[in-house]
């Protein structure tokens, strides 16, 4: 029996427990007992959960195990960072109002003390103290992976300006590996008793295979009951509205892999005749053991709120080395900016003394989503596209960051209404590329719902639309096709969403405004319909000779999740239609179909362009499907050389000799497009180098033939 502690005698023990506990308990010990909570060590139960009793307050961060220590030196500076990786154990208390939002918290095994148990894998970079600045940038990892600009190289822009960087696990569903930072997540029960519901996996290779991982690669699934192993249904179609073809049970095989170091399985799927490329391959079957997914959301306001604010528990950060934090900001690029939509959406930016967690919150090319980051059965890494995973409730409405009305149901919500009524509302800058908007509903967070007026950005929200761009920042360097029809976009964007950080930091810290939005807009023309009735509309592309273009673009839709997904973030019901879409509208193009200066973001690759830069592509013949956009990809046409090779292929767009008369032209047009965007301030002048690197490689197209 563990005695109940004074206050004084708590804070002793928390102490205690944060220096020394971990040289007890071997980290593979600890994990495991978060897999199996109800196998805690006594000196969890006890120790800990003494110092856990005295108070709410202490509760939330109860240690840190530093599992190494670099520092990130280079020749040429004289400043270093620390670079720390280990793993912090945090705690949940179930009566908290203020974590009423975590789904299924009440089903999580309980210790003594009537708290949930969980860990999660940390990176934390601090620099040294001649350059140490009083501001936290938080990365929210993609997939457990995560690189922060001063590991890039102490000569990237942002290493010299001193920030703190920390990055932590939020996604259990990860399989381990170098590098990759997890959540170490409770399975939830009713009172022991296996919970258990229907889940759905899609499965599409661009390549054929005997068997598949279910969840993507490097990730685990949930365990078949044994009804769900006998009944499990698999269908396939090769379009998302073809009709679904049953395939026989006797046909595929799953197989479960329990892993050592996590609380959920490897599920494997095989098929007797092989899986073919492009076509969709739908698995539903009933599943037990869901996890506390959620978990991943507070332990980044838990670590940051304590960090930024100290408090009885800040002991446990002692040995962190870590400067005075006065300002805090996030980004997470992708499936990492969806989180932080949803992270703000459902009130997390708020602490357990309701103090804002960050000041300023920069999702990137995250579109128009949230994710499955926070419901029973999660799956956050499930990303909707237009050919595959189109019905998992990543889309959904509200779209914008202030009030819009849904047309469906009459509902009247924004992203920020929860942090504005508590006063804990953040700065924004949501950066997206040109492909979100044919991909991913890009234009849903600044238009209405049905795409018919632009919606009113609130005081404290920047919009940056790069244009010219694929999901993913190329390094500027052509190469030939894969995934797609066309060679992917190699548009180098990532100096302007880095660029457009440091402008965050000085919005928030110096009240210093950063540029002004740049972004479509229906009003002025620039945001159109992508299609008409006739087909391609000619204002989003300009169809050229022996060159493909999109049927449609990915439209988010209104589905049935049943009568429990809105309340508690169970879904009862897979379905298996739309009941209605929303609208999205893509940037309108000049006649060289590429996006317009005036109104996005260009880098100086696409201000002074050699080439037609896609913001989307087309799944390759060999991948099956090839009427679908691919992946989150972009695509790269380059200009004719000169009229003749123009007229010879039949190429209505600008020449490269039109458009300058030598190469030095060109180099002077883009070192101005370069200056431009630094004097505008989306670009760093420390940047100027890498681009013009890029444009000097393209002395070989100037060549005389």
């Amino acid at each position: 029996m563990c005695r109940q502690e004074s206050r004084e005698e708590s804070r002793e023990v928390t102490r205690k427990v944060t220096r020394k506990v971990t040289r007890k308990v071997t980290r593979k010990e600890r994990k495991l007992n978060h897999v199996r909570p109800n196998r805690l060590t006594g000196l969890l139960g006890c120790l800990v959960g003494a110092a856990l009793a005295a108070s709410t307050a202490l509760a939330e961060v109860v240690g840190v195990e530093i599992e190494s220590r670099e520092t990130l030196t280079a020749s040429g500076v004289d400043f270093s960072y620390e670079s720390l990786v280990g793993l912090v154990h945090f705690t949940l208390d179930p009566r908290d109002p203020a974590n009423a939002a975590v789904t299924d918290l009440a089903y999580a095994p309980r210790n003594a003390q009537g708290l949930v148990e969980y860990s999660a894998d940390f990176k934390l970079l601090v620099p040294s103290a001649n350059i140490a600045s009083d501001t936290l940038l938080y990365n929210v990892n993609n997939r457990g992976g995560s690189r922060v600009p001063p590991e890039a190289g102490l000569d990237h822009p942002l290493a010299a300006l001193g920030y703190t960087y920390l990055v932590t696990g939020w996604i259990n569903e990860i399989s381990s590996g170098p590098g990759r930072r997890r959540l170490h997540a409770p399975i939830v029960s009713d009172s022991g008793v296996p919970i258990t519901g229907d889940v759905r996996y899609e499965v599409t290779v661009n390549a054929p295979a005997d068997s598949v991982n279910v969840g993507g690669g490097g990730h685990l699934g949930y365990t078949p009951t044994a009804e769900g192993m006998r009944d499990a249904r698999l269908t396939r179609r090769l379009y998302q509205d073809d009709p679904r073809v049953e395939i026989a049970r006797g046909d595929f095989e799953i197989a479960v892999t329990p892993q050592p170091d996590s609380s959920q399985p490897l599920v494997e799927l095989s098929l007797r005749d092989g899986f073919e490329p492009g076509v969709i391959y739908e698995l539903v079957y009933e599943a037990q053991d869901p996890v506390l997914a959620g978990a991943g959301m507070t332990a980044i306001r838990d670590l940051v709120s304590l960090i930024r604010f100290g408090g009885e528990g800040q002991d446990a950060l002692s040995a962190l080395n870590l400067p005075p934090i006065e300002h805090t900001a996030a980004w997470g690029i992708s499936q990492s900016g969806r989180l932080l939509r949803q992270f703000v959406y459902q009130g997390f930016n708020a602490d357990l003394a309701g103090r804002r967690v960050f000041d300023g919150v920069i999702p990137v090319i995250a579109g128009a989503g949230y994710g499955m980051f926070n419901n029973r059965f999660a799956m956050p890494t499930r990303t909707n596209g237009q050919h595959s995973n189109h019905l998992y409730p990543n889309d959904l409405f509200p779209f914008t960051y202030g009030d819009s009305v849904d047309p469906f149901t009459g509902r009247q919500d924004g992203i920020l209404r929860r942090a504005r009524e508590s006063g804990t509302e953040p700065k924004i800058m949501h950066i997206q590329t040109s492909n979100e908007y044919w991909v991913r509903g890009g234009s849903l967070p600044h238009t209405n719902p049905e795409g018919t007026e632009d919606a009113a950005l609130p005081d404290g929200v920047r919009f940056y639309t790069l244009g010219g761009s694929q999901h993913g920042s190329g390094d500027g360097r052509p190469r030939p096709a894969g995934s797609g029809q066309l060679p992917p976009n190699p548009n180098r964007w990532a100096p302007l969403s880095e660029s457009l950080m440091v402008a965050m930091v000085d919005w928030i810290a110096e009240g210093k405004l950063p540029p002004a939005s740049r972004y479509p807009r229906i009003a002025d023309g620039s945001l159109v319909a992508s299609h008409s009735e006739g087909g391609i509309n000619r204002e989003a592309w300009n169809p050229l000779h022996g060159i493909d273009h999109p049927r449609a673009l990915y439209r988010p839709a209104l589905a049935d999740y049943g009568e429990r997904w809105e309340s508690r973030g169970i879904i009862d019901t897979h379905p298996q239609h739309a009941l209605g879409y929303y609208t999205p509208l893509v940037p309108a193009v000049n006649l060289d179909n590429n996006d317009s200066a005036e109104t996005t973001v260009l880098s100086p690759l696409t201000q002074v362009p050699l080439a037609t830069f896609v913001p989307w592509n087309l799944r390759a013949h060999a991948s099956g499907a090839e009427l679908s956009l691919a992946r989150l990809a972009g695509g790269y046409i380059p200009l004719p050389a000169n009229a003749a090779l123009a007229a010879q292929s039949q190429d209505t767009r600008s020449t490269i000799a039109s458009l300058y008369r030598y190469f030095d032209d060109f180099l002077a047009q883009y070192e101005a497009a370069t200056d431009r965007l630094i004097e505008e301030g989306y670009l760093l002048a420390g940047f100027k180098g890498d681009y013009m690197a890029i444009a000097r490689g393209n002395a070989s197209v100037f060549a005389a033939p």
